[in-house]
C-alpha cells in the first residue's frame, strides 16, 4: 500500500490520506490500517500499541492531510499541540442546504449518541440523544460558494475550521444546525450516496510546528488538495468552483 506524500523529513511524514481507510484499527475488525502502514513501511514504534506514529486521525471516509510521527520527538511534539489546540486546522465540505451567513461559528457541546454507538450528538434543548460527558466543541466556518441542483436542491460549499478536536465535531456540528455533509449517511444526509460516492468532507490544509532535521521546528502548512470526486460532486450540484 502507498499513499501520496505532502510533506517528509526524518522525524515525521504527512500523507493525502484517500478514503475508505482506517487510521488505526478499532474493536470490530482486523483490517489494514495507516497505523500498519507506519509499522511496516518506517518500523515505527512510539505511540499507543496499535496506534504507532499516530497523532490525530481522520474518519474512514475523510480524505486529505494526516501528519505522522515516525520518532518521538515529532510524536511529543504533535500530541501536545494537538492537545493545545494550536494546531491550525482548514476543512472542505459540501453540505446540504443554504447557509444564510457568510460566516459563522457553532458552538454546541458534543456527547456519544445513545441512539447509535459510533455517532457523536450535538447537546441542545432539542435533542434527548446524548448519553455520557458531554464536551466543549466550537467550529467556524466559511461559506465559499452556493448552488442550486437541477432538481431545485440548495447546497453549500464550506471552510471549516474547528477550534477543539473532538470525534467527529464537523459532521455532527453541521447536522447540529441541520445542514448535514452530503453523503454523510450516519449523520443524516437526505441525499446520501445517490449523489456522492462518499462524506464531501476533505482534510484542506494543517499548520503545524514540525520538528527540524537539526535542532528546533519550524511552523509549516501542508495542503492537500481538493480531490477528484469532491470535484466532480461539486459540478454535478451545480456549483462554479
Amino acid at each position: 500500500m502507498k499513499f501520496p506524500i505532502l510533506f517528509e523529513n526524518v522525524h515525521a511524514v504527512a500523507i493525502d490520506k484517500p478514503a475508505g481507510i482506517m487510521v488505526h484499527p478499532d474493536e470490530r475488525g482486523d483490517e489494514y490500517t495507516i497505523a500498519n502502514w507506519m509499522k511496516d513501511t518506517y518500523k515505527v514504534m512510539v505511540g499507543d500499541k496499535d496506534r504507532e506514529g499516530i497523532v490525530h486521525r481522520l474518519d474512514r471516509n475523510t480524505t486529505g492531510v494526516l501528519i505522522l510521527a515516525k520518532d518521538n520527538i515529532a510524536y511529543t511534539t504533535f500530541k501536545k499541540q494537538f492537545h493545545d489546540h494550536t494546531t491550525r486546522k482548514v476543512y472542505r465540505a459540501i453540505v446540504e442546504g443554504n447557509i444564510k451567513h457568510d460566516t459563522g461559528m457553532i458552538s454546541l457541546p458534543i456527547a456519544r449518541a445513545r441512539s447509535d454507538f459510533r455517532k457523536r450528538t450535538v447537546v441542545d434543548m432539542f435533542s434527548k440523544d446524548q448519553r455520557g460527558e458531554e464536551r466543549e466543541a466550537i467550529t467556524r466556518y466559511k461559506v465559499l460558494d452556493r448552488a442550486t441542483s437541477e432538481d431545485g436542491k440548495n447546497y453549500t460549499y464550506v471552510e471549516a475550521y474547528p477550534l477543539t478536536g473532538r470525534t467527529h465535531q464537523i459532521r455532527a456540528h453541521f447536522r447540529g444546525i441541520r445542514h448535514p455533509i452530503v453523503g454523510d449517511d450516519l449523520y443524516g444526509s437526505s441525499t446520501g450516496k445517490n449523489l456522492a460516492p462518499r462524506s464531501m468532507l476533505h482534510a484542506y490544509s494543517l499548520t503545524i510546528e514540525i520538528p527540524q532535521e537539526k535542532e528546533g521546528k519550524l511552523e509549516t502548512t501542508i495542503v492537500s488538495p481538493v480531490p477528484k470526486d469532491m470535484i466532480e460532486t461539486l459540478a454535478s450540484l451545480g456549483f462554479s468552483c
